[in-house]
């Protein structure tokens, strides 16, 4: 295993103008400061920055009782936030000259500030804990759970002696302690592979599958502050607790890409059940596993696959020990999760906590790169200066690359627009200004930060900007209307035969109903196919009577090629609109009233050209076919995972959603097509006219739109 050693260097200084020694990069404070240079100590590890990040620490000193830390003399919480240096706001002078004090620090602490404020003896401190209900989810952004881990340390002077002199009474001299912080939590990796039987694979909850997860039960949760105040610690209990069932980042499953490896990182608090009920306190992992299992010329499916793993064979957790769990799984696990299976043919492993050696001074200064986030938003605007912050080694580059958009059929297209990140010249922690000039073809544009230091090391931020108004899309498979049925049965799909109604004409204020699709029929059930530019095909299906499966047929629909459901999403009035969501009346249809046409939806969807229609000929009857009108996306993208998603609720779009969809459908490299091409379309108080068609007809179209929340 790797090793780390978490070092923390304290420099309290005298400083005078004519006996300043300065370290380069440590800028002293005067006026008879403490300093404590964190210029070398802050400890980057390898495998996570956060796990050894030191965000805030608290320092208390204590006088002398005899040879043990007595009261407190001096208390104070400090934002560190991995810079190279922080300065107390207790003067050495306020420190009796060559007498020893102990100084303790507790880094990333959780509980308030008051709590060591009152702290009055080292004894409350020594019994001080800490309770962190999400300690698995640390640095995952979850709702009450830590950011970084909790550390503890003692200084010790260059003798590696505590207590220490604080104010040896000499000006012209450094007082140089040394701390190792170590943290309060212990961690482990969990490895899983699987067999040359087994094949990973992800079910749909249609199925019966609640996918790929994972939860732990008993995961001690709670600690003492200080190490080295409790080194019995592994005698005793800790409060534990199981958690939720979750599939977060630190949970690699991924069958698509990785169908042989599972992997889990989790973390823990120090905890000893040797003497009790092995069953009742025992931590483990609960993990779903969906799998393929072949035996012979048999392959089974086994849609839910739970097992349970102990987490360590020592019966207890150290703190800042590192246990490693590596399986290799040759066999399915229980379809209920009650009862899982425990697996034990499991090889453990555990040490220190540790990564890499990290030493002070000279050339062995640790080398890192901390950026705060790996993903962020920009929403309508053009410049972000203060959501992305960064800790370094030494003086930061920042690039941009894979900068790009998906257009109106959903292909990925690439970008070139002029986008910077920067930082202060020179600097090595603080804020990135990120500045990207706002989309203009209401797209969501994405690209890629490249943040680099002088040592060589990278980290990459995602980052989506979102316009003002943005639209975005996603391609349907097949429509058809609710009333497609008689007596019980189910409507008539591309998958169900039910009644076999596919087409519907408008006669006298009434529908009436075919099984048979026919060009001049109002409205008939339509199925797409998807080309590789993202356009498609699209047919009429229809039922035999004694067939098992729909046939298709292209009838007029040759000009046709665009099945795409556009998303159109406002977070903002303007001088065109009124941005609120339109009433509706009594019936279910989009209210006639003249305010209510005043109004755009701030989330609506566009139905496809798979909802197209003969021209209505009333507003009655395309407000009702609206309210019929259903249509059918597939996330899959497989319908053999009965997973489809059938979009009801569909209405007439109010006058002001009918000219704001004309306006978006014409704008430059548009992120929608046009889906208003015709002369005239109806809307709740009547027929707008598209001003930029080209067409010459004179009867209005309709186009469904329904809200999306």
């Amino acid at each position: 295993m790797r090793r780390i050693i978490n070092t923390l260097i304290i420099t309290a200084v005298s400083v005078l103008a004519f006996s300043c020694q300065e370290r380069p990069g440590l800028e002293l404070a005067m006026n008879e400061s403490i300093v404590l240079d964190l210029s070398s100590g802050v400890t980057k590890a390898a495998d996570t920055d956060v796990e050894s990040f030191v965000n805030h620490i608290d320092v208390i000193i204590f006088g002398e009782a005899g040879t043990e830390p007595g009261n407190k003399v001096y208390s104070g919480r400090y934002t560190v936030n991995n810079a190279s240096s922080l300065t107390l706001s207790a003067k050495r002078s306020s420190f009796v000259s060559g007498q020893k004090y102990y100084v303790y620090l507790i880094a990333n602490s959780t509980l308030p500030v008051s709590d060591y404020e009152d702290v009055a003896t080292y004894n409350d401190l020594v019994d001080k804990k800490q309770e962190d209900y999400n300690l698995h989810l640390t640095a995952l952004e979850a709702a009450d759970a830590p950011k970084y881990f909790l550390m503890d340390a003692v200084a010790k002077d260059a003798s590696d002696s505590s207590p220490v002199v604080l104010n040896n009474g000499v000006y012209t001299d450094n007082t140089v302690l040394e701390a190792v912080l170590t943290r309060a939590a212990a961690k482990v990796v969990v490895n899983i592979t699987a067999s040359e039987n087994v094949e990973f694979k992800q079910f749909s909850v249609a199925e019966g599958s609640e996918g790929g997860l994972y939860y732990v039960r008993n995961m001690p949760y709670d600690t003492y502050i200080l190490a080295e105040a409790r080194p019995a610690e592994q005698i005793r209990t800790a409060k534990v607790r199981t958690t939720t069932k979750t599939n977060n980042a630190y949970f690699t499953w991924n069958p698509s890409v990785d169908a042989k490896h599972v992997s889990l990182v989790t973390y823990v608090y120090p905890n000893n059940w040797a003497d009790n009920s092995i069953l009742e306190r025992e931590a483990c992992v609960v993990m779903n596993l969906p799998m393929v299992y072949t035996s012979g010329e048999s392959s089974v499916n086994h849609y839910n696959s739970w097992y349970k793993i102990p987490m360590t064979d020592e019966k207890m957790f150290k703190r800042n020990n590192y246990y490693e769990v590596n399986i290799t799984l040759n066999r399915p696990g229980a379809t209920e999760e009650s009862t899982p299976i425990e697996l034990n043919d499991i090889y453990y492993a555990v040490e220190e906590w540790v990564e890499q050696d990290i030493y002070v001074g000279g050339d062995d200064k640790p080398k890192y790169l901390s950026v705060n986030k790996t993903e962020m938003e920009m929403r309508n605007i053009a410049v972000d200066a203060s959501t992305l912050s960064f800790a370094s080694s030494s003086p930061v580059t920042i690039t941009v690359k894979d900068i790009y958009y998906y257009n109106k059929f959903g292909q990925k297209t690439t970008a070139n627009p002029t986008i910077t990140g920067t930082t202060e010249t020179g600097s090595i922690a603080g804020n990135i200004t990120v500045n990207s000039p706002l989309p203009t073809n209401n797209a969501i544009r994405y690209f890629t930060l490249v943040v680099t230091n002088q040592d060589g090391i990278t980290r990459e931020v995602q980052v989506a900007q979102y316009p003002l108004e943005y639209i975005t899309n996603q391609q349907g498979w097949y429509s058809y209307r609710s009333d497609f049925y008689t007596s019980n049965n189910a409507p008539t799909t591309y998958e169900n035969k039910g009644s076999r109604r596919v087409a519907v004409n408008w006669s006298r204020n009434s529908w009436t109903y075919s099984t048979s699709v026919q060009n001049s029929y109002f409205f008939g059930s339509k199925v797409s196919s998807m080309n590789t530019n993202g356009t498609s095909k699209l047919y009429y299906y229809s039922w035999s009577e004694s067939g098992n499966s729909p046939s298709v047929s292209e009838g007029n629909l040759g000009s046709l090629n665009n099945a795409r459901m556009y998303h159109v999403q406002i977070t903002a009035s303007s001088g065109k609109y009124i941005v609120g969501i339109p009433e509706l009346d009594s019936n279910g249809f989009t209210d006639h009233g003249e305010d209510n046409a005043k109004l755009v939806s701030p989330s609506f969807m566009i139905a496809s050209q798979l909802g197209a229609t003969q021209p209505p000929s009333s507003l009655a009857q395309a407000e009702q076919h609206c309210r019929e009108y259903v249509e059918v996306h597939d996330p899959d993208n497989d319908p053999r995972t009965n997973n489809a998603i059938h979009y009801d609720n569909w209405r007439l779009p109010t006058k002001a959603e009918v000219q704001i969809i004309i306006d978006f459908q014409y704008v430059p490299n548009a992120a929608m097509d046009e889906v208003l091409s015709g002369n005239y379309y109806w809307s709740a108080t009547g027929e707008v006219r598209n001003p930029q068609s080209g067409s010459t007809g004179t009867q209005s179209a309709v186009r469904c739109i329904r809200d999306v929340y």
